[in-house]
């Protein structure tokens, strides 16, 4: 096993897919290159949210709502659809979750999954919208972590590893949205996991914590490929929580662009000093994910649960991993493995837990609908979508903030209100609103800017990026696609490259010169302003490849289709 170490070589990883299928059946022969922009998988995918859709969906789900939140946010990453039936019903879970209060919600069997999952999908769907309910839903589990570090369920103390990973995963979600974490919280879910590291390498279900970081102990007999890389996983999102390395934002084509494009980097040095001073050094957390990736190589046992739970696990544990080693590979044999198994298991439904179900007492498979999520989200690379779009940053920009934001309003279609032109926050507001289409288009001002203030230009980018892709309002989508088009953020590029293919011309023609000038390419790939399908599809096309040679590792999923 070679060392693992940031930018230099990525470890050899032999996690043979056939323990999905329950065995250990390593493939034969080479398999066939997969990305999710494949025809193949595409059909996959839309199969998958076909299903996600239908009434078999809901049946037989252990835990409906946590379920149906999980769902949502398959759904909705996909698709970017706030106003979807699922979408919106997962939404309306996860609020209700967020009023219920400490104790009722730690009543729930299976409350820190829930809370996780909740805040996963509000984040993703609208941060700041949900604001409220995401903060609520912080404190909520932040205040049951245990004296170990770690997560578990509200009748007992011990540390459930599975729990604390989608914990750790909440807490990255939480950190990337710019939700205030204590320190000691990240830290002491870090070490619980490096405390409940198997000597061999591999994690368990319930920890057995050591005394110190250089003792190890026993864990129990479910030692699995799923929580060892549920374990080294959450390590790995740890340390890019520390500090110790990027998410690839200083790639060689970055370099290339004016000082004004780069990322804003926020100072990392107070909660690296606290990590390390709790033994988590850079050093010492990759020499943990060596151990699990050297048991990974050769598992010893593999307690058969939840095959679809565990191909998210693997997604995320490989994308984190990336960022870790510095290596991207763009059509990984885990993948192309996992496809060519999740084809086999698709039922012609488009769900999958169906063909392959199993219920054996503690052993048994996901029920189909959250099988289903679960194998979308794979197929997807939702993990490395999300580190994507957060990868790209926020820039920085000579922008001015509007000394009044406050009194902006809609009169018989009219945008009235003091210091028009920067107030932006308000015009978001009405544009997100029905009846936008009722907005006066000579009343909007073409001078809008955003916000000075690195967090909060992102939030409104933020907001106008949803617009532009799901917006039912075709004046809503020209003023997003303009004021995007405007604003020289590279992050907005792959929203532009969506808005090629709207229906409407004008918010095309917008796109278009948008990129044009965040890219100072002014001829933009030749397309014209009334474009047929074949100039339009290979623009996007051509403005893909461009956008790839600044961040490789981004991925376009059904963009524009």
């Amino acid at each position: 096993m070679k060392w693992l170490s940031r930018g230099v070589r990525r470890p050899v990883l032999a996690i043979c897919w056939g323990i999905f299928l329950g065995g250990v059946l390593c493939p034969s022969g080479p398999l066939s290159a997969a990305k999710p922009t494949d025809p193949d998988v595409q059909r996959m995918i839309k199969a998958g949210l076909k299903f996600l859709h239908s009434p078999d969906a809901t049946k037989g789900l252990r835990e409906k709502e946590g379920s149906e939140i999980l769902m949502a946010y398959a759904v909705f990453k996909v698709d970017h659809v706030p106003a979807d039936p699922v979408v919106v019903r997962g939404i309306h879970h996860a609020q209700a979750f967020s009023n219920l209060g400490v104790s009722k919600m730690r009543g729930r069997t299976y409350a820190n999954y829930e809370m996780a999952v909740s805040i996963i999908l509000l984040a993703e769907v609208d941060a700041i919208k949900y604001e409220g309910e995401i903060r609520r839903l912080r404190d909520m589990f932040l205040s049951g972590q245990r004296s170990h570090g770690g997560y578990g369920y509200y009748t007992e103390q011990q540390g459930d590893i599975s729990q604390t990973q989608y914990v750790m995963l909440a807490l990255w979600t939480l950190a990337k949205n710019d939700f205030e974490i204590p320190q000691n919280v990240v830290v002491g879910v870090s070490r619980f996991f490096m405390l409940t590291q198997a000597p061999n390498g591999g994690w368990g279900y319930k920890g057995n914590v050591a005394p110190s970081l250089s003792a190890r102990v026993p864990q129990d007999n479910r030692i699995s490929p799923t929580l060892t890389m549920g374990g080294a996983g959450s390590l790995l999102i740890s340390g890019e929580l520390f500090g110790h390395w990027s998410l690839g934002q200083d790639g060689d084509g970055m370099k290339d662009l004016p000082l004004a494009l780069r990322p804003v980097r926020k100072d990392m040095d107070k909660i690296r000093k606290a990590a390390e001073k709790a033994g988590l050094t850079e050093n010492a957390i990759l020499s943990r994910v060596v151990q699990a990736d050297r048991w990974l190589d050769n598992p010893s046992s593999d307690f058969k649960y939840r095959d679809y739970y565990k191909i998210y696990t693997q997604e995320r544990f490989e994308s984190f991993l990336e960022i870790a080693s510095g290596k991207v590979e763009p059509e990984p044999a885990w993948y192309n493995q996992g496809v060519n198994d999740l084809r086999s298991k698709q039922a012609p439904s488009g769900g999958w837990g169906i063909v392959d179900k199993y219920n054996m007492g503690s052993q048994h498979n996901d029920e189909p609908g959250v099988a289903t999520a679960f194998a979308v989200l794979f197929l997807i690379r939702s993990t490395k979508k999300s580190i994507a779009t957060v990868s790209q940053g926020t820039m920085r920009g000579g922008h001015s903030i509007p000394k009044d934001t406050t009194e902006i309003r809609m009169e018989g279609g009219q945008v009235k209100g003091k210091q028009v032109a920067g107030a932006i926050d308000g015009l978001l507001g009405l544009l997100e609103a029905d009846g936008a289409d009722e907005l006066d288009a000579k009343s909007i001002p073409d001078d809008l800017k955003l916000a000075e203030d690195p967090e909060e230009r992102r939030k409104q980018l933020d907001r106008l990026i949803r617009l532009v892709r799901g917006s039912q309002s075709y004046q809503a989508r020209r003023v997003a696609a303009r004021v995007l088009g405007q604003s020289g953020e590279l992050k907005v590029v792959p929203a532009l490259i969506f808005a090629l293919s709207d229906p409407d011309t004008k918010v095309k023609r917008f796109a278009r010169d948008g990129l044009r000038f965040i890219s100072r390419r002014f001829d933009g790939f030749e397309m014209p302003d009334k474009p047929n399908e074949q100039e339009m599809r290979a623009a996007q096309q051509a403005w893909r490849e461009w956008y790839l040679s600044l961040d490789p590792g981004y991925v376009f999923l059904d963009e524009g289709a």
